[in-house]
């Protein structure tokens, strides 16, 4: 599933996603429109706050 569907679908804001992994808003958009990949940190914090694993969550960004 696409990072941008899963937040939409727990009816997250960006910048409540950002705020609860510790990223700024600017870069969770950017990672979530697929222009920058996230760090292996912020990946991990991603798998945590959605509970899915990072590699589902950033596949197919550009679909």
């Amino acid at each position: 599933m696409l990072l941008k569907n899963k937040r939409k679908s727990l009816g997250l804001t960006a910048e409540q996603v950002a705020e609860a992994i510790g990223i700024r808003r600017r870069m969770y958009y950017y990672i979530e429109s697929g222009e920058k990949l996230p760090s292996r940190k912020v990946e991990k914090r991603l798998e945590r706050f959605f509970n899915i694993p990072a590699s589902e969550l950033l596949a197919n960004q550009d679909d």
